[in-house]
């Protein structure tokens, strides 16, 4: 009887240890995610200001020659 009890306090320890290698694990997730939606949120307003933006052109050089 106390080989059960044994056996199941283990397999209860395992679980455990295993929920809160899963919950560290979704942790880091959620930190790698924020990171993520934070740089897409930048590079969106990065994109977006560049859409506004007029194309730079040089102006034309006219050369005039006297011959």
């Amino acid at each position: 009887m106390e080989s059960k009890i044994l056996s199941v306090i283990k397999e209860r320890d395992f679980y455990h240890a295993k929920v809160n290698e899963l919950k560290e694990s979704i942790r880091k997730l959620e930190y790698d995610n924020a990171e993520l939606v934070k740089s897409n949120e930048e590079f969106s307003a990065r994109v977006k200001d560049l859409a506004m933006k007029t194309p730079y052109r040089k102006p034309y050089k006219r050369f005039n020659r006297v011959q």
